[in-house]
């Protein structure tokens, strides 16, 4: 597969719906018209390239790329948009620098994180290590910020972009089912649980260590 064809596919795609999405919520601030014009738009783009390859012909190759594409793309547009939500509603919580610390190094994390398992062909160690950061991260980014639901979204990223990174890696080195890749896809909800817990006691113990500290202050 060219170079191009494999960058878009485990890069370019997922990222233009979920960048659009989170454009057009700046824009309108609707959720819905963010994924509506979002699938609308990716929709009528895989219509059209679906129905290029199509065996079946044209029409079911654009029925086909109409719906997946469009739905897929829409929800993945629904998903930026929430999250643009979430910026703004933890920095008037939280405050400007907390939110931008958590978000920027989840971001960061997500990025690092697709490189690493492209570059070491999806390598179980790599990928256990990555793991165990995101739980170290999640429960002492909470504990210090606050910052509950920004770290969970952006952990969540941090899976997402590591499946991305084992699927690229399957695809450049021409397994074409890319199998390792699937069942990283399935495995992310479960492998989510463990975050939220821990996060959640990151919550708790953030709360009492400030409260211990307020209390420990002179009147």
């Amino acid at each position: 597969m060219p170079l191009l064809d494999l960058l878009y596919l485990v890069v370019v795609e997922p990222l233009l719906p979920l960048l659009a999405g989170a454009g057009l919520f700046m824009l309108t601030r609707s959720h819905l018209i963010a994924a509506g014009l979002s699938a609308l738009g990716f929709g009528a783009w895989g219509g059209l390239y679906f129905s290029r390859l199509s065996l079946s012909g044209p029409l079911s190759g654009a029925l086909y790329g109409l719906g997946v594409d469009g739905v897929t793309n829409g929800l993945v547009a629904l998903a930026g948009s929430g999250y643009v939500r979430l910026i703004g509603a933890e920095a008037r919580r939280l405050g400007t620098e907390r939110t931008a610390i958590v978000h920027a190094v989840g971001i960061a994390f997500a990025a690092t994180a697709f490189v690493l398992l492209f570059v070491t062909h999806g390598s179980d160690k790599v990928g256990i290590g990555l793991y165990l950061l995101m739980l170290a991260w999640s429960l002492g980014a909470v504990a210090a910020t606050g910052s509950f639901s920004g770290v969970v979204a952006t952990m969540a990223l941090v899976m997402v972009a590591m499946v991305h990174g084992i699927w690229g890696a399957a695809i450049a080195s021409g397994v074409r089912d890319a199998g390792q890749a699937y069942i990283a896809i399935f495995i992310v909800p479960p492998l989510l649980v463990p975050v939220l817990a821990i996060a959640a006691f990151g919550r708790w113990l953030g709360g009492a260590l400030r409260v211990r500290g307020s209390h420990g202050r002179p009147g």
